[in-house]
Order: structure tokens, then sequence, then C-alpha cells
């Protein structure tokens, strides 16, 4: 009985513990999304620009996220996960695109990514 109200205890114990923090912000720049099929698009997704690599993420507001090639050279995006592929889209001065039922909207030449930080 004893160590059946220990566990409890300390599994109360942890639970406490994360109900303070809040997560940091998602880094990027707000873009245009639709999430899911019928959406509207709407200025709740983050571009955030990998350091060092011909990578972009796309944060969704619930979590979820998109990982992309972007070459610069040629402005040519792929799904990195591949289990979708990218399809593009007419988009009148912007780069329009879906993933599946997920549809983007970003500049056509997003800004390069941040130099990548000295080592210590």
């Amino acid at each position: 009985m004893s160590l059946r109200t220990s566990s409890a205890l300390a599994s109360l114990a942890l639970l406490a513990g994360c109900g303070g923090a809040e997560s940091p912000p998602t880094p990027g720049d707000d873009i245009e999304c639709a999430i899911g099929t019928g959406a509207e698009f709407a200025s709740v997704c983050k571009l955030e620009r990998v350091a060092g690599a011909q990578e972009i993420i796309i944060h969704h507001p619930d979590g979820g996220f998109r990982r992309l090639n972007f070459d610069p050279a040629t402005g040519t995006l792929a799904a990195r996960d591949g289990a979708e592929p990218l399809v593009l889209e007419q988009g009148q001065g912007v780069l329009e695109f879906r993933v599946g039922t997920d549809r983007y909207r970003i500049a056509r030449e997003p800004a390069p990514p941040p130099a990548p930080s000295p080592s210590p």
C-alpha cells in the first residue's frame, strides 16, 4: 500500500512541475497557410530557415510542421519527408503550394538562412 501511495504522489509531483512553464515562441516569419480540407488562408504559420542548410520548416499553429528543401539558386521546393508530394499552384507574386490538404503561401525568394553560429 505504501509503495502505491508513494508512486501516486511522485506522479502528481511530476505533473505539477510541468504545468507552470510555457513553451518558447516558434521561431520564424509569419506566413499564410490553410491547414486541412476547406480551410481559408490566414497568417498563422511560421517559416523557419535552417542555418547552414537548404532547408525550411513551416510550423503549424497546432504544433505540426513540414520540412522542405529549398534551393535558392533555382527556387525549387521539395518535401523532405516524402510522404506526400509538394504540388506548386498558381500564386500572384508569391510561391503557393500544397502538401496533402495543407496549402501555403511564401515569398518567391525567401530571405537567406541565418549564418551558422561560430563554434565555441
